[in-house]
């Protein structure tokens, strides 16, 4: 009987990405390392395959494979009946946000920290939490180096996909050096990883953390304009009474956020346009100096906004 097996795949940590502003080269990448993972399980065994792209609005590659055949979900919010997989792989993951590495975050810009009840966790904590809720053990975890560090306690199997680009960057090689030769390394090195990954199916534990999910924004506004029907906050958080509801909610709270964080760009922008416009120059003033230039536009309160605009008067 054909194994059912579920990949996940994130842009940022898939092997030769240096540079994220170069879209269609990164989602070239995206596909060359999600083929790479499904030859090297169709090389070890036959498999039904799913692809989730978990990239931003989940529409990087998802028409490429689903006129390979597979099939594919736009998100993990999208993906139906979880629980028919057999297991799951998670490829092309970063660290998260505070964490070393190439490109740390946490789910977005705006998001400070996540917690599983105390735990302070990542995207890549997320997901295996979530499918263990579902009865999906994760054997294979490719990304970022940094991200092994995430996996302390978790039993799979990990794949440092920037290995090379690390090693290549410490010589002094070129951009273009480090991406085709990490792309090379990707080919001669992963399939043994996933073979074992695959052989180790029956040997992995699941275990579900039931606690609550905790996420800490980057800015206080966040919460004062949180529609309190749709969610909860408590002590400087929004609070999910599991990971299987935040999962189920995770949509609708990046649409609230998108709007929020709109509506804060477009407050700054006119902050912005009005000092130009006055010609004082409030970075004379060292709290605004600070505000201005120190400070991640999101995290701005009502408070430090209106300090900015009293400068101009």
């Amino acid at each position: 009987m054909k194994k059912k097996i579920l990949i996940l795949v994130d842009m940022e940590g898939c092997t030769g990405i240096i540079d994220m502003r170069q879209y269609d080269f990164c989602r070239e990448k995206m596909i060359e390392e999600t083929e790479r993972v499904i030859q090297s399980i169709e090389a070890c065994e036959e498999a039904e395959i799913a692809v989730a792209d978990c990239h931003n609005d989940g529409k990087n590659i998802v028409r490429y494979f689903s006129n390979k055949g597979y099939s594919c979900y736009e998100h993990i919010w999208s993906i139906q009946n979880v629980e028919k997989y057999d297991c799951a792989m998670l490829i092309g993951f970063h660290p998260k946000n505070g964490e070393e590495g190439f490109y740390p975050h946490t789910l977005r810009a705006d998001v400070d920290e996540l917690f599983l009840g105390e735990k302070s966790i990542g995207e890549v904590g997320l997901l295996i939490n979530w499918l263990a809720g579902h009865g999906v053990p994760v054997v294979f975890v490719g990304g970022d180096s940094a991200v092994k560090k995430e996996l302390a306690g978790y039993e799979c199997v990990f794949y440092a996909s920037n290995a090379t680009r690390v090693e290549l960057s410490d010589k002094g090689s070129s951009s273009e050096q480090i991406s085709l030769s990490a792309s090379k390394s990707l080919l001669d090195r992963m399939t043994p990883y996933v073979k074992y990954a695959l052989d180790s199916l029956g040997e992995i534990k699941l275990c579900y953390d039931v606690s609550a999910m905790k996420v800490k924004l980057i800015g206080e506004n966040y919460y004062k304009w949180m529609p309190q029907e749709l969610f909860s906050t408590e002590k400087g958080m929004v609070v999910f009474p599991d990971t299987e509801r935040f999962i189920q909610s995770l949509l609708p709270f990046c649409e609230f956020l998108n709007i929020a964080e709109e509506y804060q760009r477009v407050r700054i922008h006119y902050l912005v346009r009005k000092i130009k416009i006055s010609g004082i120059c409030v970075e004379k003033d060292r709290k605004g100096n600070e505000l201005l230039n120190q400070k991640d536009w999101r995290a701005l309160s009502d408070e430090e906004i209106g300090y900015l605009y009293s400068r101009l008067d």
